[in-house]
């Protein structure tokens, strides 16, 4: 693969020839000219930058006709150059930078005449350029090629996009330093040519998405064609990942001697004070898991004891105390017998003990 380290002059020049000449294969060799005044070229500039030469052309068109005149276009509102110049991409920052150039110039010189540009020398006029708000380097180089004919290589973002992932210029570049690189391999009379078909290249919507993905190694000079015949061919398909497996925990296991039972303390636990009393008061201690086996056996084992229908009988139906005579409570008291016979003491009857069977 080929580097971007420092192509000759030459190499560049062959390069740049070979691919405007591809290009002429997919846009044809006519290369569309404005003769515009200053003012309505920063304009038409605006329009231009990150689209194709015949939306922005007619843009500029509509706009000039929606509004009575300049005048009128400097003291609307971003949104209502929105709505006019809609079709074309980033259409609120084109009506923003519109009506900045506008009222630069009409501060400066109280009129829409800024035909004074063209009498400059280019270090004056890229100072004039600067001092306007909201002029994009794009801008800037465009009207210094078209208005003083310099020998500059007007790139936007999109240009520069596509630019890099060709391998036309390095990776790392900006839009000047981009400018700088290119400038090197193309004489001034193609530079309008060859920025007109990069153009094409970079707003073609069948290219605009391949361009997004940059290659995984840097590009050079020496790739250009390559690149740009893989460019043409059908996209290819990234293959889809697997879906990834659902990953299963396993059922932990419980240790029937570790378990712990809510309310009981280990033996390490510390004695808990109670709020009333300042004694300390341990609570039981959890009993083996040996012992609790033991003890579940046995009642198991151990068969119900069972009642005598007598006992349970009294527990559940208690019986109805015998009425009392007065007479013989009478006779109690004083100790005199009833019908001739003493009275005899109370018996209590008692409760045969339970044989176990």
């Amino acid at each position: 693969m080929g580097t971007t380290k420092a192509t000759k002059a030459a190499d560049k020049s062959q390069v740049c020839r070979k691919f405007v000449t591809a290009l002429h294969r997919l846009y044809g060799k006519s290369v569309p000219k404005i003769e515009l005044p200053v003012i309505e070229t920063l304009l038409f500039a605006a329009c231009l930058e990150d689209n194709p030469w015949a939306p922005a052309e007619a843009g500029l068109k509509q706009m000039i006709a929606a509004f009575f005149d300049l005048n009128e276009i400097r003291v609307s509102s971003v949104s209502e150059l929105e709505l006019v110049l809609a079709p074309l991409n980033k259409a609120d920052w084109k009506g923003l930078r519109i009506r900045s150039i506008l009222r630069s110039i009409f501060e400066s010189t109280y009129s829409y005449d800024f035909e004074k540009l063209r009498r400059q020398t280019l270090e004056q006029a890229v100072k004039t350029l600067k001092k306007m708000p909201d002029v994009t380097p794009f801008i800037r180089d465009f009207v210094l090629h078209e208005i003083l004919g310099s020998h500059i290589v007007c790139l936007d973002g999109s240009m520069l996009t596509a630019a890099k992932w060709l391998g036309l210029v390095p990776e790392s570049a900006d839009l000047h330093e981009g400018s700088e690189y290119l400038k090197g391999g193309l004489k001034k009379s193609e530079v309008s040519e060859f920025c007109y078909l990069l153009r094409c290249l970079s707003t073609d919507p069948k290219f605009v998405p391949r361009f997004i993905d940059h290659a995984d190694t840097e590009q050079g000079m020496a790739d250009v064609m390559n690149r740009f015949a893989e460019l043409q061919l059908p996209p290819k398909k990234k293959p889809s990942k697997p879906p990834a497996a659902k990953q299963v925990s396993a059922p932990e296991k419980i240790d029937a001697g570790n378990k712990k039972v809510p309310g009981i303390m280990s033996k390490s636990a510390a004695p808990v004070k109670s709020a009333t009393q300042g004694k300390a008061v341990m609570r039981p201690e959890k009993s083996p898991p040996a012992t609790r086996h033991a003890e579940s056996a046995s009642n198991k084992v151990a068969k119900p004891v069972t009642k005598s229908k007598s006992t349970t009988a009294s527990k559940s139906s208690p019986k109805a105390l015998p009425k009392s005579n007065p007479a013989n409570s009478a006779a109690k008291k004083t100790g005199i017998p009833t019908n001739g016979k003493p009275a005899s003491p109370s018996k209590k009857p008692t409760a045969k003990p339970i044989k176990k069977k």
